[in-house]
């Protein structure tokens, strides 16, 4: 049986690989070659044992995602824009905010709240994180503010 040799360059043809990628591999023991003079010689064995290998080398395993503590994990952010020309007004909306916010029973110790005035642009900003349930508690505050105005502004 005569014994069939591959160099490098036949191997960049049949694996498609860059001679630096083979060389590394063969370095890195995942190509097994032995040297002859200058230059690395793979048998047609090892080169079948190489590609066997690769073929069957076996993924690591994607975790599944853990819905158990997600709750716990997510936190979300929502910012509410209101132009507001006088910047007196727009703290006061910002202290009514903490003092409500503040006063719920079993608030929820994650949750945040930052307040910015733009007086050149006479633009209030509330930024609100935590929870979703926090959030949409939140939201319906406004939702209800806006109703209250409209009722009024029907009046």
């Amino acid at each position: 049986m005569e014994l069939k040799l591959y160099t490098i360059s036949n191997l960049t043809a049949i694996l498609n690989l860059h001679p630096k990628t083979i060389l590394r591999f063969i370095h890195e023991d995942k190509i097994k070659a032995k040297k002859i003079g200058r230059s690395w010689m793979v048998s047609e064995d090892d080169l079948q044992s190489y590609c066997h290998n690769e073929l069957s080398e076996k993924q690591p395993p994607i975790p599944s995602p853990n819905y158990d503590t997600l709750k716990d994990r997510i936190s979300v952010s929502t910012v509410i824009q209101i132009n507001e020309q006088n910047s007196e007004e727009a703290s006061r909306i910002s202290n009514s905010l903490m003092a409500m916010l503040n006063s719920e029973k079993g608030a929820d110790c994650r949750s945040r709240f930052d307040f910015f005035y733009y007086p050149e642009i006479e633009k209030a900003k509330y930024v609100f994180y935590g929870s979703p349930q926090f959030l949409v508690k939140i939201l319906q505050i406004f939702d209800e503010l806006c109703h209250l105005q409209g009722e009024k502004d029907e009046k």
